[in-house]
């Protein structure tokens, strides 16, 4: 399999080599549950760093091509296995970005004793379906718990609202012959 990758194109080495694999894969030069090259091999074929060819096999994963399997290398995927595991996922990642995204519009309140979240560095292995609901689960329960928080602070501001109003002498104006508004307390 050639993994030639043109270094002045313009386009990034990685996305190079994640093309040449998938169109590898489409043309049948590797079929479903063949292994893939090791990092290593792709590396050295390609003339790029093991780190490329990592975040290259993880784009290729993500989009429910090849499978990962810890210890033993990273595989064609079999159109059945790719079905529902790579819809689940694909509908996680969704539901994950939805509460990411209403998470950032919410105001910032500290959690006791909560550490920042940090994102998987680059080139980490793809979480799981049932991390990915973890992580799913931890996001709406913290979009939950900051929604119960804007609305005790809003609960607050218009009790003092009201009870600022309730204290103000109450006002009146009138409007002379001449336009000019007189203010009396």
């Amino acid at each position: 399999m050639e993994l030639h990758i043109e270094r002045d194109s313009g386009v990034p080495v990685g996305t190079q080599l994640a093309w040449r694999l998938r169109a590898a894969i489409e043309r049948g030069d590797l079929a479903p549950g063949e292994r893939l090259p090791s990092l290593r091999d792709a590396a050295s074929a390609a003339g790029v760093n093991v780190n490329t060819v990592r975040t290259a096999y993880a784009k290729l994963e993500a989009a429910g091509v090849v499978t990962t399997e810890q210890g033993r290398g990273t595989f064609v995927a079999r159109p059945a296995s790719a079905g529902a595991e790579s819809d689940r996922r694909r509908e996680l990642r969704d539901e994950i970005a939805r509460l990411e995204s209403e998470l950032a519009r919410l105001p910032l309140v500290p959690r006791p004793g909560a550490e920042p979240a940090g994102r998987n560095p680059a080139g980490a292995r793809l979480l799981t379906v049932a991390e990915l609901e973890t992580v799913r689960d931890v996001l709406a329960e913290r979009v939950d718990e900051l929604h119960a928080a804007r609305a005790a602070i809003v609960g607050r501001l218009q009790g003092e609202r009201r009870a600022e109003a309730e204290r103000a002498p109450a006002r009146r104006s009138s409007s002379s012959l001449s336009g000019v508004h007189v203010r009396w307390t």
